[in-house]
């Protein structure tokens, strides 16, 4: 099984050495940014198929923008106030889902759920 290639968008470069061990055997190809340009640079040159973006870097004008230049990649935005609120806007802007920071190893972990969620939608717009 090849790796889903994964961007992490935070305003800490640095993830927690226990999430890393925990996904040394899951097929994930990791890489992280912590600057919105760092998305427009490592999304297509990965070719990402999911992007984690904390919202305290990216605002939901620019989520929108990154969504639709890259739709081949399903954003899930991280908020640490992540209410209905912030989850509606989040989708609004064409994420498919938004969370709390905390849930991030839970997001890696159903990666692949993710990326057929955005297939299945894109495929459903059409």
């Amino acid at each position: 099984m090849a790796p889903v290639r994964v961007v992490i968008a935070n305003p800490t470069q640095e993830l927690p050495p226990s999430l890393l061990s925990r996904f040394r055997s899951h097929p994930l190809s990791l890489a992280t940014v912590d600057a919105p340009v760092g998305l427009w640079e490592t999304v297509p040159r990965l070719r990402a198929q999911l992007a984690v973006v904390n919202l305290e870097l990216v605002s939901f004008a620019e989520l929108s923008k990154l969504c639709r230049e890259f739709p081949e990649t399903a954003f899930v935005c991280i908020h640490r106030l992540a209410d209905d609120s912030i989850w509606s806007q989040s989708l609004a802007a064409g994420a498919v889902d938004c969370c709390l920071p905390s849930d991030l190893p839970y997001i890696l972990e159903n990666a692949e759920r993710y990326i057929a969620l955005k297939h299945a939608d894109a495929a459903s717009a059409a």
